[in-house]
Parts: C-alpha cells; sequence; structure tokens
C-alpha cells in the first residue's frame, strides 16, 4: 500500500525544468544498458564495464542527435 509522500507523487508530480531534463538521461540509459549488457554479455564480470561504455555511447548518440536538430533548427527558422 502506498502511503506518504509516494503516493503524492501520483497526485501533483514534480515538474523537472532546465538542465535536469538533460541529467535525467543519465540513469535512464544506465538502467537500460545494464539490462541490456546483462542479457547479452556471456560474464557477469563484464557487464559493468560493457555497461557503462554502452550508456556512454547512448548518451553520445542522444545529444548528437540533438545537436544536429538543433542546427536543422536554426537553419529552417
Amino acid at each position: 500500500m502506498l502511503t506518504g509522500w509516494v503516493d503524492s507523487l501520483f497526485m501533483k508530480p514534480i515538474s523537472i525544468t532546465g538542465i535536469w531534463h538533460l541529467l535525467m538521461l543519465v540513469p535512464l540509459s544506465l538502467s537500460v544498458s545494464i539490462v541490456y549488457k546483462t542479457i547479452r554479455c556471456p560474464r557477469l564480470s563484464a557487464v559493468p564495464l560493457a555497461s557503462l561504455v554502452l550508456c556512454l555511447i547512448i548518451l553520445a548518440g542522444m545529444m548528437s542527435i540533438g545537436v544536429a536538430l538543433q542546427i536543422i533548427f536554426h537553419l529552417l527558422a
């Protein structure tokens, strides 16, 4: 049963503004990369480094797509 502040988050969600939008990508991509590498790596000892590398690749890809879209937006506007 949800009690206290947890159930109030469903009634009034926290607003995330500013740079925090970008910083929320880090735990999201890290959790996705950990799950993916846990499934794909043959040895469990290789998971931390492989998931960290994959997390950085995901973040670099997202940032490069964001920069490309920003450049396209400024060229078309």
